[in-house]
């Protein structure tokens, strides 16, 4: 994709939505549920919660990895690698066993056990590198760097990722068109990069935000700065989130994204504990995260 980190998403978009859909229909991909939450609701607010939990895969991840691959895969590749907290990481393996290329993942020593059994139940070759998810980045790119046979699937640098993750905002639309608030747990960008953009462009008047921990306020302290701010150590129960700002995403999410909001570690938390007693909903802290406000 170069390095032009602006660029017109429409036409991806629209190529990613009639891709997914014919994914949908062979069962790779799940349109997931828009659910009204009556324990949130009321005082005359609704509140919806898109259950990308039940996805394939087990996050919306698989939405973007899916269009990216297919796209790389034009392009002569056979063999993808990434580097991943988790959730990214483990939609490429389930990708790569769907069509039948190679995957190789790069994952920060923290990663949870259960979630590299899982990329290595998919087939994927895991390397274990690094304290954060910054210096497993560094790794891969060294790797990468070094066969230029293998195409880097970044998590959320990448414009295809972007339109893929996009889906989501169009599934909301269609479920709820009137839809005020959207509210979406920001790690490296992607998702909140390609929604805002979507819905400045179809329903100006919703207002999208991304919520992170308080203790990883990177795209906070980003938006404040007028540039990508990279915090080491980032220590989080939403360890979904403990990334750092993209470059490309960066560069919508300045222009469209209403606002970051953060939220407190006891609240992610309690977050968890409300959804899963509750709506029996069973969420990482990353994906609970919107719920602490």
């Amino acid at each position: 994709m170069g390095t032009n980190y602006f660029i017109d998403l429409m036409p991806l978009i629209q190529e990613a939505w009639e891709f997914t859909r014919r994914m949908e229909s062979l069962g790779y991909v799940i349109r997931t549920p828009l659910y009204k939450s009556e324990h949130l609701s009321g005082n005359g607010l609704n509140v919806y919660l898109k259950l990308e939990n039940l996805q394939r895969s087990g996050s919306f991840k698989v939405r973007g990895v899916f269009f990216a691959v297919h796209k790389y895969m034009r392009d002569g590749y056979e063999h993808f690698l990434t580097v991943s907290t988790g959730n990214h990481a483990v939609a490429l393996a389930y990708v790569a066993s769907i069509l039948r290329v190679r995957a190789t993942v790069v994952v920060p020593e923290s990663t949870p056990r259960s979630k590299v059994e899982d990329m290595e139940r998919y087939g994927a070759e895991v390397i274990k590198y690094g304290r954060s998810y910054v210096e497993a980045e560094r790794k891969a790119i060294e790797i990468v760097s070094g066969n230029p046979r293998i195409k880097f699937v970044h998590t959320f640098n990448d414009h295809y990722i972007i339109a893929g993750h996009t889906t989501i905002g169009l599934e909301i639309l269609e479920d709820l068109p009137n839809v005020d608030v959207i509210l979406i747990p920001l790690g490296g960008g992607a998702l909140p990069a390609g929604v805002s953009y979507l819905l400045r462009h179809v329903k100006p008047d919703t207002k999208v935000y991304g919520v992170q921990p308080e203790s990883a306020p990177f795209y906070a302290l980003s938006l404040k700065e007028g540039k990508p701010v990279i915090l080491s150590n980032i220590k989080t129960i939403a360890d979904g989130l403990a990334s750092r700002p993209g470059e490309i995403p960066f560069e919508y999410i300045r222009r469209y994204l209403d606002g970051v909001l953060l939220v407190n570690e006891g609240d992610i938390e309690r977050s968890i504990y409300l959804l899963l007693k509750y709506e029996h909903v069973v969420a990482e802290g990353a994906g609970a995260i919107a719920i602490g406000l």
